[in-house]
Order: structure tokens, then sequence, then C-alpha cells
């Protein structure tokens, strides 16, 4: 084992089960509040919903033909905020909406959307929509339809680069300030006093097998699409049986297609994002309901499918075919239970759900952008049922390892590699990956690199990334499996390799730095193997 601090038998104010960006973000807000909280994931942290993101951090034009302002205002105002806290992992991203002659939404209706989305967003720093003539959308992106093309709106909304950092990077906060987290540790049971309300939890740690008991005053279910699974394992059916509703999205993995994100309405008055995310184009994504084993998510042919003829009609791409498809992923979205709605429609906004006289707290509807005001919204809750005066701070305080009041340092003072380029005697590309992975905290990793043995060395023929990356991920930042190091605390695993090329090499020294036997390596691997496998099933 790689964690700080064993699972045993402990006491907490709060006890968090679930380990998304929903989990990590309530974890860390009531820490820094001086709330005692654990936080249980029973995969590694950022495994679920969050990882199968469409890597975006928006305020979500669409929603406005919903007539949902307080969410478009609310998403728009936590981006501006993540853009401060995480510059290294939030970067501004172009958008283009083209308008077609038989296209559901005419130029006008577009010019208002955007008009709107504008006078939304918080601040008056930024770069301005505009709706753009024919000929200067296709100087933008030549790649788009000319055929019956009107024009097309241009704006900006924001890219985040890697979710699973940003998820990390909550989690390893919290510790900073006196929280608990357990990745494989699953809440087999909620325990209560005397048949009164929840009282805790009794926990499995995967890798150990002990049980524990976690004791709590507040329980927060924030699970995700498992949301309702731990409710009936809690017997806890206040809001009925069930309060959210599961809905399947889907991404593919191209060649990059574009420079510029393309917002495409689909022939069933749906929205498709092509987004340009390190050498490919991410296309997605689906939304259809869902009642399958959560465990076992992949694309099919069909759904494959649908997203590559809806994006042919914006852009004629001769590589828009299965074949050019390097991989995908699937998730589910753990969407607030609403009758008589498509899933399309549904409403984002989050909404915290309490039974069992306030102790059990369950989070429905999660908006990866709106993580963050989720999390303070709950953290003041939590912090006035126990009577804690502590202050909401996780809008102040920077996602880079550093906890450093927001503003001290321009982000552009830190991304120019060139001093450390010449001193550390590593090449730029790994040096921006490493800026790009830690923030701040990058330096860090060059000063291990030059302690362990062969430290700056790469791991992987095609990636930049190095070997102290692997000592850092197992030492301090509660990596546990090869999935965990190639898929979450670096993109080795999401590149086009997909870590084929180096799993076998990473995996013998990951059991040199954490003791595994032979056995233990060999069910690494083959569980890795299966995961890509499983990005490949729609082939099948």
């Amino acid at each position: 084992m790689t964690r700080p601090h064993e699972l045993v038998d402990g006491q907490y104010d709060v006890v968090v089960i679930g380990g998304g960006m929903a989990g990590a973000g309530v974890a860390r807000d009531l820490a820094l509040r001086g709330v005692s909280v654990a936080l249980v994931e029973k995969g590694d942290f950022a495994s679920g919903t969050t990882s199968r993101s469409s890597k975006l951090i928006h305020g979500g034009l669409r929603y406005l033909e919903l007539f949902d302002f307080a969410l478009v205002r609310e998403s728009l105002r936590e981006r501006e905020t993540l853009r401060r806290l995480a510059p290294h992992l939030v970067r501004p991203l172009p958008f283009l909406v083209p308008v077609y002659r038989d296209s559901s939404r005419s130029l006008i209706k577009v010019r208002i959307g955007l008009k709107l989305y504008d006078l939304l967003t918080p601040g008056r720093n930024r770069e301005r929509y505009r709706v753009l003539r024919t000929v200067d959308a296709l100087s933008l992106e030549p790649s788009i339809r000319a055929e019956d093309l009107r024009g097309a709106g241009y704006y900006f909304d924001d890219l985040l680069v890697f979710p699973e950092r940003m998820c990390l990077e909550n989690v390893l906060s919290a510790c900073r300030h006196g929280a608990r987290a357990f990745n494989y540790a699953d809440v087999e049971e909620v325990v209560r006093d005397r048949r009164g309300p929840p009282a805790g939890v009794r926990v499995r740690d995967l890798l150990s097998g002990r049980v524990a008991t976690l004791g709590a005053g507040v329980v927060v279910n924030a699970t995700g699409p498992w949301v309702d699974q731990i409710r009936e394992r809690a017997g806890v059916r206040e809001r009925g049986r069930r309060i959210v509703r599961t809905t399947k999205g889907i991404h593919c993995l191209l060649p990059r297609l574009t420079e510029r994100a393309i917002y495409h309405a689909t022939g069933d008055d749906r929205m498709i994002f092509v987004i340009p995310w390190r050498d490919f184009s991410l296309i997605g994504t689906t939304d259809t309901d869902f009642e399958g084993d959560l465990d076992r998510l992949h694309a099919t042919r069909g759904e494959v499918a649908y997203l590559l003829d809806e994006v042919r009609r914006a852009l004629p791409d001769p590589r828009l075919t299965p074949g050019e498809v390097a991989y995908t992923y699937a998730g589910v979205r753990p969407l607030s239970f609403e009758e008589g709605y498509r899933a399309s429609d549904v409403s984002r906004a989050h909404r915290i759900v309490a039974e069992e006289s306030g102790r059990f707290l369950s989070i429905t509807g999660t908006k990866l952008t709106c993580y963050r005001s989720l999390a303070a919204e709950l953290g003041a809750r939590v912090a006035r049922a126990l009577g804690r005066a502590g202050a909401g701070r996780t809008e102040r305080l920077t996602l880079d390892g550093t906890d450093e009041e927001v503003g001290r340092v321009e982000a552009r003072a830190w991304l120019d590699v060139s001093g450390e380029a010449a001193a550390s005697g590593l090449p730029r590309e790994t040096l921006e990956t490493l800026v790009s992975t830690y923030g701040r905290a990058y330096p860090r990793v060059i000063e291990l690199a030059g302690k362990v043995a062969g430290g700056t060395e790469r791991l992987c023929p095609r990636n930049p990334e190095i070997v102290a990356q692997l000592h850092l991920a197992v030492q301090e930042e509660l990596a546990v499996s090869l999935q965990d190091f190639l898929l979450r605390r670096t993109g080795i695993g999401t590149s086009r390799c997909q870590g084929l090329d180096c799993a076998e090499s990473i995996g013998r020294r990951m059991a040199e730095l954490t003791g595994w036997t032979p056995r233990r390596l060999a069910a690494e691997l083959e569980a890795y193997h299966a995961y890509v496998d499983r990005s490949h099933r729609f082939r099948t």
C-alpha cells in the first residue's frame, strides 16, 4: 500500500462517500473550514464519471434555450474562478457554431444566445462573442462544410485539459488541511445508532481486506450514478426509491480535425462538440437513458456511428470513420430524477437532497464546471449544522499543490520554462508537460528527478513523462494501481499509444516501488489491458 494513513476505526464530523469531482470538492471545502472529514472511494479518485466528461469548463450555451439562466450564470462565474485557481489545467478555447440553411437555429437566434451569454459572464476582461460571415467562418476553419453555410457564432469557453488531475488536486489539498482520503475503500454498510439516523459507515479496504468503522455526524453521498445504490444500502427512502436519472454519454477520439471547437446541432436537435484536445479531436457526446452495469461501460458500434454520422454533416472529413477512431470512452451522468423530459433536456443543476434529519445528504445533477460552488453550498450547510464558524476558502486558494492565495503570481510567469530547460537539462516538451500537469508545483518533480536513480529517463517512447513522476505518484499522490498512474496521475494512458508501449516496463518499476508480487504485477497488467480493450469494443 502507498497510502500515508491506514484505514482504521475513527470518528469524524463528516464522511464523504465518492471520490469524484463532487466528493473531492466537498472534502476540500470542509477541511478548509476546519471540519474533520474522511473521504472514501471504492475505486480510484476520478475513476468514474469525472474521467468520462467532455473536458470542458463552460457556461452551457444550450441551457439558455431551456431558460436555465441561473445555472448559466453560476457556471460562467465558476468558469472564471477555476481559470484563476488552476490556469495550468483550465485554458481558453474558441468555439464556432456553424449555421446552415437547414439548421434548427438561425443566425439571429445564435446572436441573441451569445449576447445573453456575454451579459451573464462576470467581469469585463474577456473575449467577446461575434457572429461571423460565411467567408470569415471558413477562413477560421476551412474544414467545416461550405455548402449552405450562412455564417457562424464565435465565442470562448474553457478546456479542462486533465479532469483527473483537477480532482486529485482537490483530494491532496483536503489532505494537507487534515482530511483523510482512502481510495479502494468500499462502503459495505451505513451504520446507525440504535436504529436512529446514520452515524457513520463500515468500509472494507479492498487492498488489505480489513474492515473499519468510520463514525460521523453527517454522511455525504457523492457517488454520482451510484447515489441510489448507496441510499438503498443505507435503507434511506424518505425521498422515494429513486432520486437520480442515469444517462449514458460516449466520446470518440480521432485525429485532429479542427483547431477550434465546433458546437454542432444534430438532426434530432441535440448539440455535439468537436473539441481539440492534445493530438486529438474529441467528439461527444450521446445522451441516452441507461440502466445497465455502471462498472462495465463501453461505447457501442451504434453510438459511435451516430456521432460520426452527425459530425459529418458539419465536417465532411474522410477521416470521420470507425477505422480512424483511436479509442472511445463512456460514462454515466447522475442527473436529478425528473419525469417527462428528454435526457438532454433534464437540468444539469445540482441538488442537495437531505434525508434522515439532515444527517444523510445526497448530491444529484452535478455539473463538472460547478463542482466548487456545489461544495461551498454543502460545506456551509454542514458547518452551520455542526456549529462551526469557519468560512469557505476554496475560491481563493490555488489548485496546483501550493494552496496559495489566488493572484499573487501571474500564470505567464511560471508557464515559461526557458530557465528550467537550461538548468535541469530536461527537454522542453517534458518541462511543458510537467507544468501542465502540476502547475507551480512542478519544481518538486524536477527536484525528485535529481534524487532518484534514472529520474529524468522517459517512461514511454512516445510520451514525455519521466521516472520521477512515477516516484511522486506512489509516494505522494495515493497511486495504488497501474491504471491510477497511467490514466489519472499522468496522460500516458490517454495518449495515442494508450500506454501499451510502456505498461509492462512501468508496471515492473511500480512493482519495485510498492513491493508487488509477480502475481500482483500480472493481475495489474491484465486489468489494464482489459480496460484498453473496452475502449475498442465498439469495433466488435
